[in-house]
């Protein structure tokens, strides 16, 4: 009796099973050559092997064709003469092996080896479960031999056909003519010995959408001698797949390709139709859409009627509007009623506050009612004091009284002597912005605008010279009383006619330049894409024709921002505009014969006024604090005409321009000051209107031209007499 232990798989029924579970046959059992053993039950505890199952095999012992070839490891082929499959006899797996560490019984044999001899352990191929280790491991429970099975009749593989088989024809063969192969079959041969199957009545058609094929493109043939073009993709839902039958099972053959499913001809010749098809329907789809609003359109006209026609609303009766009254303005005027402040009590209240020692000896203040010009507060006030930046307010004055408010400033461009030369030819106007909009003035002119206009004048000829021409202003660029570093500073710039962004050396810099008319030649040059362009200072030729112009915001507009954020080159320049006007030459005496002028021209006493520039920045300036307070009371009577624009331009006490961190109102009103700053060395002024308590409108002016504490001090003491005013009734 040989011993297989642990063997499955036997070709004959003749054995027994131990109970040590190894399958024993007799010394004499015959063992048919080229017959496969049938497969075993699978045991539900027995592990199977993953990797060969058996083969089936034909009637002379080849192994059936398709079928995959028995497992054999490199050492077992190495044994075996000549490569060779090892023996010729039943084709035996090895299913398990236990796991153990001693010596396999010596019985053990592989009838697959040739002359039937013991196979050495290390050639006995081994299949272990996964994560199996030798050695260490606790022995897994033997495994129970299962009861030999009956022989059974081997059943042959399905033949699979190759994958090259598998490419389904083109798409043109898809669809098959319905006389040769009908959609359904109509007949069928039973081979023999097989019981003709009863084939049930096909279905009754349910309508169903069909799904349209993408067409295919036709492959590009190769070139001569060049690779094959890949094969062209199909889509798998309209690709045959072959089907094995019991015939094709029983004798290995490759099955037949079932005909075309029903409608694969209709959706390849839709799939031909397709963007016409397309095509219509959008067409349809559009005109139904119109005759829908067509039809809509007529409807809402036949149901709303004529709303045009005032005869076709209802009337409805006894309707009642309400009385609205007369709407309240948005500024309401000041009240005539309010009380006016009592001169001696306001006297208790502001003479303590004009003795804090920040505000230094030489000190002059008056306070005036606006509605009755009654002066209510009066110390020095007709002593002339340096004003600081409080004469732009003389400045503002004369400017919207000797220029129209709503004029503007030109800035113009014309050709100049020699071709690719032109020449910046200033105005007067330093808001002129390289920045479109202006970063510091809202409204500007840009330069951008210039060049435009250059370079359409011009048709695309190149610049190559740039000539600045400033001769609107003359005399020199800075005024008596100016120190030597105020121009070029922070606050200041020398005075020219051409200059941009506030001679600033960039937009939204505090830093101003010592060369205005310079860098706004530069800045031309720049936008006309000329940056390498020659920059020249110097006149425009007589009659030269004009390239561009643009425009300032309005004088008046100008005014309010002179005042407000006090720019010195802005007050300067709207000081030479007022000489101008009245023919004097447009220089620093020019402008403050002017604004003197211009002053007295308006009704009011300049009596101890003297002026060297309009800006306010001499030191040597002199105005007194009653003719500030005459300015201010002027403009807000409205006894001089065009002058509100100076109120509007006031700074308001915390919320802009130079007073925006400062709280002059104190318990007043919020906003109820407005007054303009001045600040020089040892100068704080501060003049304007302040709303009081009870509603009534004053003007006031406080010069403190020999102040002797800090800057921060001393505007302090300012404020603080601002906002007595605004939270006294001083009654």
């Amino acid at each position: 009796m040989r011993s297989l232990e642990g063997v499955r798989g036997i070709s004959s029924g003749s054995g027994s099973a131990s109970e040590d579970g190894a399958v024993r046959l007799p010394d004499d059992a015959p063992v048919t050559p080229g017959v496969a053993a049938p497969p075993p039950v699978p045991d539900d505890d027995a592990p199977v092997s993953p990797d060969y199952h058996g083969a089936p095999t034909t009637s002379d012992g080849a192994p059936a064709a398709g079928s995959p070839a028995p497992p054999q490891d490199a050492e077992a082929q190495a044994a075996t003469p000549g490569g060779a499959a090892p023996g010729a006899g039943a084709q035996l797996r090895i299913e398990e092996e236990r796991q153990v560490d001693e010596e396999p019984p010596a019985d053990a044999v592989d009838d697959s080896s040739p002359a039937g001899d013991t196979v050495p352990e290390s050639e006995v191929p081994v299949e272990r479960e996964p994560g199996f280790v030798v050695g260490g491991e606790p022995e897994p429970e033997p495994v129970v031999a299962e009861e030999p099975e009956p022989d059974l009749e081997p059943v042959p593989a399905p033949v699979v056909p190759a994958e090259s088989e598998l490419v389904p024809p083109p798409v043109a063969d898809l669809e098959p003519p319905a006389a040769e192969e009908p959609a359904w079959p109509v007949s069928w041969a039973p081979e023999p010995g097989v019981d003709a199957p009863v084939w049930p009545q096909p279905p009754a058609p349910v309508p169903t959408t069909e799904l349209t094929p993408r067409p295919v493109p036709t492959p590009r043939p190769a070139a001569a001698g060049g690779p094959e073009p890949p094969p062209v993709p199909v889509d798998s839902r309209l690709a045959p797949v072959p089907r094995p039958t019991r015939a094709s099972r029983r004798t290995g053959a490759t099955p037949a390709v079932p005909p075309a499913r029903r409608g694969a001809g209709r959706a390849a010749a839709a799939s031909a139709e397709r963007p016409g098809r397309r095509r219509g329907r959008v067409l349809l789809a559009a005109l139904v859409a119109v005759v829908v609003l067509a039809v809509a359109a007529v409807a809402a006209i036949t149901f709303l009627g004529d709303r045009s026609d005032p005869t076709a609303a209802e009337p409805v009766p006894d309707a009642v509007l309400p009385d609205l009254g007369e709407p309240t303005p948005v500024l309401a005027a000041l009240s005539t009623a309010a009380l006016v402040p009592d001169p001696a009590a306001l006297a208790a209240v502001l003479t303590p506050l004009l003795s804090d020692p920040a505000l230094g000896a030489g000190l002059s203040a008056q306070v005036v009612d606006v509605a009755t010009g009654e002066v209510l507060f009066a110390q020095d006030a007709r002593d002339p004091s340096t004003p600081a930046s409080t004469a732009k307010l003389l400045t503002a004055l004369a400017t919207l009284t000797t220029v129209d408010p709503a004029s503007t400033l030109s800035t113009t461009v014309v050709a100049g002597a020699t071709p690719g030369e032109v020449v910046l030819v200033g105005g007067g106007d330093p808001t002129l912005s390289t920045t479109a909009p202006s970063v510091a003035y809202p409204g500007a002119a840009t330069v951008d605008d210039l060049a435009a206009q250059v370079q359409a004048q011009l048709g695309g000829a190149p610049v190559t010279r740039v000539v600045v021409d400033s001769s609107l202003f003359s005399g020199p660029l800075t005024a008596p009383g100016w120190g030597p570093d105020d121009a070029p500073s922070t606050y200041a710039a020398p005075v020219t006619a051409t200059a941009v962004d506030g001679a600033r050396v960039d937009p939204g810099s505090s830093q101003r330049s010592g060369a205005p008319g310079a860098d706004a030649g530069q800045a031309l040059a720049t936008a006309l894409g000329a940056p390498d362009a020659a920059v020249v200072l110097g006149t425009a030729p007589a009659g030269a024709a004009t390239l561009a112009t643009v425009e300032s915001a309005p004088v008046e507009r100008l005014v309010e921002q002179a005042l407000t954020a006090s720019d010195n080159l802005l007050a300067e320049s709207l000081a030479r505009h007022v000489a101008i006007a009245r023919g004097l030459p447009a220089t620093f005496a020019g402008a403050a014969q002017a604004i003197t002028s211009a002053v007295a021209d308006a009704g009011l006493d300049t009596t101890g006024l003297t002026l060297f520039d309009g800006s306010g920045l001499s030191q040597q300036d002199l105005v007194p604090a009653r003719l500030l307070v005459d300015v201010v009371r002027a403009a807000s009577d409205g006894t001089v005409p065009d002058a509100a624009g100076l109120l509007s331009g006031l700074p308001v006490a915390g919320y802009d321009g130079t007073l925006a961190e400062r709280e002059g109102d104190g318990d007043g009103i919020p906003g109820a000051v407005r007054a303009k700053t001045g600040t020089l060395l040892a100068v704080n002024d501060l003049a304007g209107t302040v709303l009081t308590a009870d509603g009534r409108l004053l003007a006031f002016a406080v010069l403190a031209d020999g102040a002797a504490g800090s800057l921060s001090t001393t505007e302090t003491a300012l404020d603080d007499v601002a906002a007595a005013l605004a939270g006294c009734g001083c009654r």
